[in-house]
C-alpha cells in the first residue's frame, strides 16, 4: 500500500472487491465519527438543488455510490474516483443508473441508465489529481422544474467565497447511507494556507496524505464538526452569489476535524470539459 494508514478510494475498491458499492469518497474519510455524512448540514429544501444526481448501482436492489451534477441532458459531471469504482474485472458495471428530481435518492424522481463514461486521461488515484469525469446517460434526461442543468463557473475562485455543498452521505462506516439530501454552507480557503493546515493536521494524527495542489484543487471549510464525508464524493460545490458550480467533492482528512475539505476545481478543467462535450456531441 502506498499510504500506510490512509488509502485512496481506488485502492479501497481493490481491497473490498465486490462486497459493496457504497464507497462514496476517498478512504481519507474512513476514520469518520458516527456523524459521518455532511456533518452539521441541514436538510435541503425540496427542489433547491435541481441539478444534483444520485449515482447508484444495481437493478432489483440499488446501492448508492456517489453524487454528480447534470451538466447536459446526457452528461453527469462527477469525480473520476467514483467512475473507477464502477469497474469490475476491467469492465464497466452494466447496472449503473442516476436518479434526478428528488431529495430522497431511493424514492421518487426519475431514474436513467448509464451507458458509458469519460474520465480525465491524467487522473491519478494515488494523488487524487485530475479527479473529474462524466457519466453518459443512455437517453436524454427530461428537464422540468425539479430537474435543471447546472451552470459551471470557469472564473478563478479565491479565498473567502461563500458556497454551499449538498450531498447524501453515510451515517457512519457501518450503517446505511443517509437517504435525505443535506446541505452545508462553506467558505473557500486560500490554497497555500489550506495545504499548510491539511499537512499539519495529517502529521498530528499520523496520516500520510496526498499534497494539496491549489492549481487543480479548491479548498472549502465551515468549522469543526462541519464538513463533507463518505458518500459525498462528486457532490457539487456551488458559489452562493452566482449559483454556479465551482467544485466537486474529492477528498479530505477524516471527517470534519477542523481542516478544509478538498474539491476538484472546475475552472482548472475548462478546456478539457469543452473538448469532451464537443467530441461526445459530434459522435452522439
Amino acid at each position: 500500500m502506498v499510504f500506510k494508514e490512509v488509502i485512496l478510494l481506488a485502492l479501497f475498491v481493490l481491497i473490498l472487491g465486490a462486497t459493496t458499492y457504497e464507497y462514496g469518497t476517498s478512504e481519507l474519510f474512513i476514520h469518520a465519527e458516527s456523524r459521518g455524512r455532511i456533518l452539521g448540514g441541514v436538510p435541503a429544501d425540496e427542489g433547491s438543488v435541481p441539478y444534483i444526481a444520485a449515482v447508484t448501482v444495481g437493478t432489483t436492489v440499488r446501492s448508492f455510490l456517489c453524487a454528480g451534477s447534470l451538466f447536459t441532458t446526457k452528461h453527469i459531471l462527477t469525480v473520476a474516483h467514483c467512475i473507477t469504482a464502477l469497474y469490475r474485472n476491467g469492465s464497466f458495471v452494466n447496472s449503473v443508473s442516476i436518479t434526478v428530481g428528488t431529495n430522497i435518492w431511493n424514492s421518487g424522481g426519475q431514474t436513467y441508465n448509464i451507458s458509458g463514461n469519460i474520465t480525465h486521461p491524467d487522473f491519478d488515484p494515488i494523488l487524487v489529481k485530475n479527479d473529474i469525469g462524466f457519466l453518459i446517460v443512455s437517453t436524454d434526461v427530461a428537464l422540468s422544474k425539479s430537474v435543471q442543468l447546472v451552470t459551471l463557473s470557469f472564473q478563478n475562485i479565491g479565498a473567502g467565497v461563500e458556497a454551499t455543498v449538498a450531498g447524501w452521505g453515510r451515517v457512519n462506516r457501518t450503517r446505511p447511507l443517509s437517504s435525505e439530501l443535506l446541505e452545508l454552507e462553506m467558505t473557500t480557503v486560500e490554497g497555500q494556507q489550506c495545504a499548510k493546515e491539511v499537512k499539519a493536521e495529517a502529521a498530528a494524527i499520523r496520516l500520510r496524505v496526498p499534497p494539496v495542489e491549489p492549481s487543480i484543487m479548491l479548498c472549502a471549510y465551515h468549522s469543526l464538526n462541519h464538513g463533507v464525508c463518505n458518500g459525498d464524493s462528486g457532490s457539487p460545490l456551488i458559489e452562493v452569489v452566482t449559483g454556479k458550480q465551482i467544485g466537486l467533492v474529492s477528498w479530505g482528512l477524516p471527517c470534519a476535524r477542523g481542516t478544509p475539505d478538498m474539491f476538484t476545481k472546475v475552472s482548472a478543467f475548462h478546456q478539457w470539459i469543452q473538448h469532451v462535450i464537443n467530441i461526445d456531441n459530434s459522435i452522439g
